[in-house]
Parts: C-alpha cells; sequence; structure tokens
C-alpha cells in the first residue's frame, strides 16, 4: 500500500505541482503542492556590475553592507513592494527553480501573495515579474486572507475574525468573514522599522554605526519590547564603527535599556489596531473581542508583543502555531483544495 501511494503521489508530481509563493520584504518561502513548504530565504539577491547573478536567499545576505568591489547586494522588496523589477524577476527565477526538483508536464499555478493594498500597478509588476521568471499561470492571494487560511481561521464563517500580520516591510490588519473582507489596513511600518530604531539609538546613545545585518540580529538575540520587571535582562556585545572616527569599537548593551527604542513602531502598529477596531459595528467588536486577534508573521515573534499589544489596546490577542510560515502555508492550502478557495484571488 504505501508503495502505490509513493507511486501515486510520484505520478502527480511528474504531471504537474502547483506553487505557492510569499513574496516577502525580509523573507521569500515557497510552498510545493503535496510537499509543503520547502523553501524559507532572505529576499536578497546579488549580483555583478555587468547583471549575472551572483547569490541569491541566504548566501547573498552576507553581501548586505559589506559587499566587495565589482558585487551589488540588494533587497529587492521594499515595504512590501517591488523597488527594483529586473532583480526581483531573477531572484523569483532561482527560487523557482531550487523549489521544483522537477518540472511536471504541465505548467504549475503559482498562487503570489501580495499586501492588500497593493495598486494596479503595482498588482501588474508582480504578474510581469513571476511571468518573467517563467510562470504562466499565475493567481495573486492578500497577505492577510493568506494567514487567516493558514492560521486556521473560518474565512467562510459568518462570526468575523481579525487577523494581524506582521512582516517584513508592512503590518496588515484585516476582519474577515463569508469569505471576504470587512475592513483592511496596511501600514508600512513593520519589521525593518524595528531593526532601524536599533540602528538609529546605537549610534544616537552609544556612536555605534552597525549594519542592517547587526540590527536585526540585536533585536532577535535580546530585543524585547515588554518589561516584567522581574525576568533577566540579558546582554549583547555589538561590534561596529565609532559615528565620528570611523575606528572599530565595540559596546555592551542590555534588553531593557533597547526598549524605548521601539516604542515608535509599536505605538503605531497598535494605534492600527485600535482604529480598525474602532470603525468597525458593535456587533463585529464583540466578536472580536470573544475570539481575540489572530498575530502572524516575523514580528510576532518579537519577545513581549503579545503583552505590549493586548495591554496598549485592552485587546486578547493569539499567536499563530508557527507565525513565519503561516501566509506561505494559507497560500499552500488554496492550492491543495484550489475550488474550495477559487473566490478568494484578487486576480
Amino acid at each position: 500500500m504505501i508503495g502505490n501511494a509513493m507511486a501515486l503521489k510520484y505520478l502527480k508530481n511528474m504531471i504537474k505541482q502547483d506553487l505557492a509563493m510569499d513574496l516577502g520584504t525580509a523573507n521569500t518561502l515557497i510552498y510545493v503542492q503535496r510537499e509543503g513548504v520547502v523553501l524559507n530565504e532572505p529576499t536578497v539577491i546579488a549580483c555583478s556590475g555587468d547583471g549575472l547573478v551572483i547569490e541569491v536567499g541566504l548566501a547573498a545576505k552576507r553581501y548586505l553592507g559589506r559587499t566587495p568591489k565589482g558585487i551589488t547586494a540588494v533587497r529587492p522588496m521594499k515595504d512590501g513592494i517591488i523597488e527594483d523589477f529586473d532583480a526581483i524577476s531573477q531572484l523569483i527565477r532561482v527560487f523557482l527553480s531550487r523549489a521544483q526538483e522537477r518540472k511536471g508536464i504541465f505548467s504549475p499555478r503559482v498562487v503570489v501573495c501580495v499586501p492588500s493594498n497593493i495598486t494596479q500597478v503595482e498588482k501588474r509588476a508582480v504578474l510581469e515579474a513571476a511571468q518573467e521568471a517563467g510562470a504562466k499561470k499565475i493567481f495573486l492571494l492578500e497577505e492577510t486572507m493568506a494567514a487567516a487560511i493558514g492560521a486556521g481561521l473560518p474565512v467562510y464563517g459568518e462570526q468575523p475574525q481579525m487577523i494581524m500580520d506582521i512582516g517584513g516591510g508592512t503590518t496588515e490588519v484585516a476582519v474577515i468573514a463569508n469569505g471576504s473582507y470587512l475592513h483592511c489596513e496596511t501600514l508600512r511600518v513593520a519589521g525593518d522599522e524595528f531593526d532601524e530604531a536599533i540602528g538609529r539609538w546605537l549610534t544616537e546613545e552609544r556612536g555605534l554605526v552597525v549594519g542592517p545585518t547587526t540590527a536585526e540580529t540585536i533585536k532577535w538575540e535580546i530585543g524585547s519590547v515588554w518589561d516584567d520587571k522581574n525576568g533577566l535582562d540579558p546582554e549583547y556585545n555589538v561590534s561596529g564603527k565609532h559615528f565620528l572616527q570611523g575606528i572599530p569599537v565595540t559596546a555592551v548593551i542590555t534588553s531593557r535599556e533597547l526598549m524605548p527604542a521601539m516604542e515608535k513602531p509599536l505605538h503605531a502598529i497598535s494605534k492600527m489596531v485600535e482604529d480598525v477596531f474602532d470603525v468597525m459595528s458593535p456587533d463585529i467588536r464583540a466578536s472580536i473581542k470573544a475570539n481575540g486577534i489572530t498575530l502572524t508573521g516575523g514580528g510576532a515573534l518579537l519577545r513581549g508583543i503579545i503583552q505590549f499589544l493586548g495591554s496598549r489596546t485592552g485587546l486578547m490577542f493569539n499567536l499563530a502555531s508557527d507565525p513565519l510560515t503561516t501566509v506561505v502555508k494559507g497560500a499552500g492550502r488554496t492550492i491543495e483544495n484550489f475550488k474550495d478557495y477559487e473566490k478568494v484571488f484578487i486576480n
């Protein structure tokens, strides 16, 4: 029986394997039909001066801020939007090639997750980039809808569900019922702003200049946005350049002293939640209060963010089981059960 099942799966894969892609500002994830998540790499590409691709993904990220002569490393997405069309086309082509070990007889469907406030111009840019990368049948899916599906929320149910996705470039909040949005907002404040805030704080308070990769590392190593007063105060030894003299210097920083640096982006995110909640009708607000708000995205893993948002808004927040992959898994569910989710695509 096991042998027959494997043979059937192999035959299906030889015929066609659809894919889903979460093309994020910070990371790109790909889900392959019947396989699951097969790729999770930084949305970074390094090219030579004549445009040849040197590295893509994790290998390219090490070049950010420290590229040798003749090599340019870029993050082609900014705030969830394509900034460098040629770079993103090449990046998508490489990632799709990596994700597909074998090509089926028929062209696969490719579902690409995009911000909910995407414009028609930006939508065309995503479609053209995917087509340039070799995709033929492309379906666009809004990130918050994908996140809701991936989190297991009953998106076709009548009871409103509220979800918030904190990515690298954007934070999105949506209220969903009957397979569509009752309300949706996008804020271009997310993980990147936390990294930038840490970098600014180091320069202003310690006279230390660090690159974005170092700032991001500090965020995940000791970053916290909630002080329970009783917990430990971890330290981090930072290396960088002196702001004025340009010489290598080091400094020891702690989690608690870094907290004020991240307040501005946090307050912007919590205000968006409050604003969306306030414009809802009393019965929808009651439903949201009862069910809580589902939190997804890489930013959802920031220490203390559930406590901070709950304290600030007075609402309950529920962390998705795997926030980093919720969006791509939701998109993956749409290709596994395509007929059930045809109505959620926006093109």
